[in-house]
């Protein structure tokens, strides 16, 4: 079952805490990162959405 829920307004915070632990990951392992991005309707400020995190890095 597909659960979509009301905007989460902590979902830019825990991007951001995802986004610095994948950063400092790919760092530690000598990988460079460019950029990790948020995307998807968790990224879409009073979006209902369902509530996962999505990222892409490059």
């Amino acid at each position: 079952m597909i659960q979509i829920v009301e905007y989460g307004p902590t979902w830019p915070r825990r991007f951001e805490q995802l986004r610095r632990e994948c950063t400092d990951a790919m760092a530690a392992a000598g990988a460079p990162v460019v950029a990790i991005e948020h995307f998807g309707s968790t990224s879409v400020p009073g979006l209902a959405a369902k509530p996962i995190i999505d990222a892409t890095g490059r």
